[in-house]
């Protein structure tokens, strides 16, 4: 039995194990959010805004195991060097750079971790952190057989450059200087400076396309009459497609918005890969239908739009003016498609309906709590009527007034 106790992870371990796998997850939501709207390459994006996702479940199960053996919960780890590969890491020159450094560097890595640790640690005392670990693993190991074909496509359209590379590399002394994920691995030198190819962060202010998009600025214009089914079916979820702008606003806010508790940020995440499967759907409808996806008009402009006001702002006009009034225009679709038999649009509308309603109710919660974190004296309503005058003049008659600095 001695001998058991000595080859098992001890609490004191356990916590410090659990509180950096926390902490790479939670930075990657981050760098994630940052990077996402940068990105061209439409299937990285995508898969950028999964991992927000799946790592925002992944730091809640994390919390939720942590804040009953430490306090607090969350906590940034003693090791200087995990930090710094962590707060480097989103400095990359290209999505190339971020997509080898994260999903060929430090994931692998993470995932080795885990492994050890599942087996590790006490099988029953420690059980709930056994499950948090197992679940993590399920994800991140699904996660690197998708990604693998997506860096490919990366490297043959050449977003995988040479500094691309000279990241990857960087991300990987870095790693080693931190020990791994776990830090239990023998420690290599620290990088004494970034490769030349670095380039400090600055959250993106337009949105990216990959060349396959060939209208990505086109202008908003009516929709074909309701009566007239299959015109505005077709409007309806070539529309849907285009609903990635959506994340990458929430991604912006996401990113943007320091200091709310970690609830905001659960709940954002979840609102944000909740908008990249909507445009999938209509990626899947159109497709479905013969259509190509990425001859639709992507509408770059309302994002670079939505940027130009402040975070708390942009979030209002997203959840208290494009979600909250498009439930009886959504509701109108649904007994349209029920009575032309088409159960696929039917139900990916309904779908939609039950996401959207979601964020009204994210809305509702954290945009008070936000103007408190902002210091602004106006009352959920007031800001709300404020914000919807400027969505109402500009968002909905597609007359976008864009400041140039």
């Amino acid at each position: 039995m001695q001998n058991l106790e000595r080859e098992k992870i001890d609490i004191d371990t356990n916590r410090r194990l659990l509180n950096r796998y926390r902490f790479v997850a939670h930075e990657a939501m981050h760098l994630f959010a940052g990077w996402m709207p940068k990105a061209a390459l439409f299937e990285l994006k995508c898969e950028m805004g999964r991992t927000v996702w799946e790592n925002s479940l992944h730091v809640n199960s994390l919390y939720l195991r942590l804040r009953e053996i430490q306090s607090p919960a969350f906590q940034k780890p003693a090791d200087a060097a995990m930090v710094r590969l962590m707060e480097e890491l989103i400095h990359a020159p290209d999505e190339g750079g971020i997509a080898l450094a994260y999903f060929r560097v430090v994931v692998p890595s993470l995932v080795e971790a885990l492994e050890t640790h599942e087996t590790a640690t006490f099988p029953n005392s420690d059980l709930p952190s056994v499950h948090a670990i197992s679940h993590m693993l399920l994800d991140l190991r699904a996660q690197l057989v998708r990604v693998a074909p997506i860096l490919e496509q990366a490297d043959k359209s050449g977003l995988v450059t040479a500094a691309s590379r000279a990241w990857e590399l960087y991300a990987r002394e870095l790693l080693g200087a931190a020990g791994g994920v776990s830090g239990l691995k023998a420690r290599g030198p620290v990088p004494r400076s970034a490769p030349s190819c670095r380039i400090e962060f600055e959250a993106p202010r337009e949105a990216c396309r990959d060349p396959r998009f060939t209208n990505p600025g086109a202008d908003m214009v009516a929709m074909p009459a309701e009566n007239d089914y299959e015109k505005h079916t077709l409007e309806e979820f070539e529309r849907y497609s285009t609903e990635v702008l959506a994340a990458e606003t929430v991604a912006y806010v996401l990113y943007s918005v320091e200091g709310m508790p970690w609830e905001f940020e659960f709940d954002s995440a979840r609102h944000l890969y909740d908008e990249v499967r909507h445009a999938l759907m209509g990626y899947e409808w159109m497709r479905v239908h013969g259509l190509n996806p990425f001859e639709s008009p992507q509408y770059l402009q309302v994002y670079k739009w939505r940027t130009q006001y402040p975070p708390i702002m942009q979030y209002c006009m997203l959840t208290m003016g494009n979600e909250v009034h498009a439930f009886p225009y959504r509701h109108r679709r649904v007994e349209a498609h029920q009575q032309s038999g088409d159960r696929l649009s039917e139900q990916f509308v309904r779908y939609d309906i039950a996401d959207e309603t979601q964020h009204v109710r994210f809305g509702k919660r954290w945009l008070p709590e936000l103007l408190k974190h902002a210091g602004d004296p106006r009352s959920f309503e007031q800001y709300t009527e404020d914000c919807l005058k400027v969505w109402e003049s500009q968002y909905r008659t597609g007359k976008l007034t864009i400041n140039v600095e």
